[in-house]
């Protein structure tokens, strides 16, 4: 799912991680184990439950590279599962940087709850958190103990992710996605909207940033804002200001959707290369 699309990208990208959720002991499962190892995310922490069942995402792309989505099975389902006893908080407390989907929130779970504690422990740790919003948004309209659980989140998210319209437009009293985003700037957040084929924005207490996206032949845009997400935050780690990072997610992301599937992120080499190409 996002935060595994955003995991590998980050391997990819040459950093150490490592993976937190649950799985069941299944055909999906063994090919997510497999497919960590080999993109180089560590698996220490990844919880295998067999009473519970991976859930596949089957991706549909139409002709303009616009993707459908949807999961099976839909009973026991593994990602709405995180107990509490099996959170290893002092790894998250000691982490660099903790990053989760909001995905995760959707249903009143145990999910839910544990990712709001584990980023509570890590803002109050002084670890950098970057939430990927993610909305479900039904009929126009937010859940209200689904909104209620982004907003507990977001207290304690230092970079806030997400796209203009469809997520930020929802998270305010009006309709206006980017008096929304603004919104939820605060001296220790940053909100970067990620509105594809428009660019990208950073809004902070400094002010306001925008990055063109770069002009690429779209072939699929299945993980577009996941993979961005890892450029954005390999940037920030490395030291990069705002605007290096936007042109950084831009690129991670330009790169990944003129090639089929959200593996296809670039390593370090390729994406210097891009960048080269693409000034």
């Amino acid at each position: 799912g996002t935060s595994t699309n955003t995991a590998v990208a980050l391997a990819k990208l040459g950093l150490p991680v490592s993976f937190l959720g649950t799985i069941g002991d299944d055909q999906y499962g063994k090919y997510i184990q497999k497919d960590f190892k080999e993109q180089g995310v560590n698996t220490a922490d990844l919880i295998v439950d067999p009473k519970l069942n991976t859930v596949g995402v089957f991706a549909f792309i139409d002709e303009n590279g616009e993707r459908y989505l949807w999961g099976w099975p839909r009973v026991d389902q593994a990602f709405k599962v995180l107990e509490r006893d099996k959170v290893p908080f002092e790894k998250i407390e000691a982490a660099d940087w903790v990053h989760s989907s909001g995905m995760s929130l959707v249903y009143d779970t145990s999910a839910r709850t544990e990712i709001i504690e584990i980023f509570k422990k890590a803002y109050e740790a002084g670890v950098p958190t970057s939430f990927d919003l993610n909305l479900r948004v039904d009929d126009g309209k937010l859940d209200p103990e689904y909104e209620k659980a982004v907003r507990e989140v977001i207290r304690y998210t230092t970079y806030l992710l997400g796209s203009g319209n469809d997520e930020f437009k929802y998270l305010g009293e009006g309709r206006d996605w980017r008096e929304n985003a603004k919104a939820l700037v605060s001296d220790e957040r940053v909100v970067i909207v990620r509105n594809g084929k428009e660019g990208s924005y950073a809004f902070s207490k400094e002010g306001e940033e925008y990055v063109p996206a770069f002009s690429v032949k779209v072939e699929d845009t299945v993980g577009a804002g996941d993979v961005y997400n890892a450029g954005f935050i390999s940037g920030r780690l490395a030291g990069m200001n705002l605007r290096e990072c936007l042109i950084r997610g831009n690129a991670v992301s330009g790169y990944t959707v003129m090639r089929k599937g959200a593996r296809n992120s670039p390593n370090t080499e390729e994406l210097e290369a891009f960048l080269a190409e693409n000034k």
